[in-house]
């Protein structure tokens, strides 16, 4: 998928627990302001004129695979009403809706070659966590300072949903590297 180049005022949508690292990461590689999402409020509550440059779904907790997780839920019902969905090729809802939408995903992985970004060779190491961020066209070596624990799915989102809209790996990767 090509990044999404349209300059809007609309805000990126990111559905998770709210108050999280990934929204926090992605207000700082973007400079858009971003709207934090419980499942519940993106399913049922948000307008439906409202409009999204990008929805990014935090879809990281374990849970019953027999049926669908709420961030799934919230992820279909707000696919139509952004410029792109942001989803992880990891989760098996992440992959269903890339291959229903194709063109309008941006997808992210932990070693999935199929997917937009790829995280590979991910090193924990005592104060920092790295990894080779591949997309189509470019391979960069990612160092980032652990916080409180190793989050590599947050950045990750954070750094497939900064490339969707445009903005260059190697500037992401340093705002993201950036503390503060």
């Amino acid at each position: 998928m090509r990044p999404v180049r349209r300059e809007s005022g609309a805000p990126l949508a990111v559905v998770g627990r709210g108050g999280t690292m990934t929204a926090g990461l992605l207000r700082r590689l973007t400079g858009c302001p971003v709207e934090e999402l419980t499942p519940c409020q993106a399913a049922l509550a948000a307008p439906a004129d409202n409009r999204y440059r990008a929805v990014i779904v935090e879809n990281f907790e374990p849970r019953d695979h027999r049926t669908l997780s709420c961030c799934a839920a919230a992820r279909w019902a707000l696919a139509p009403r952004a410029d792109v969905t942001v989803v992880a090729l990891d989760d098996a809802e992440g992959r269903r809706l890339a291959t229903a939408l194709p063109g309008q995903v941006y997808a992210y992985s932990d070693g999935r070659p199929q997917a937009n970004l790829t995280a590979k060779n991910v090193r924990l190491w005592d104060d920092r966590l790295e990894f080779d961020a591949l997309t189509d066209g470019e391979l960069l070596r990612v160092r980032l300072p652990l916080e409180d624990r190793p989050r590599l799915y947050d950045c990750l989102a954070a750094l497939a949903g900064a490339l969707a809209l445009g903005v260059p790996l190697e500037r992401a990767a340093r705002l993201l590297a950036h503390r503060g």
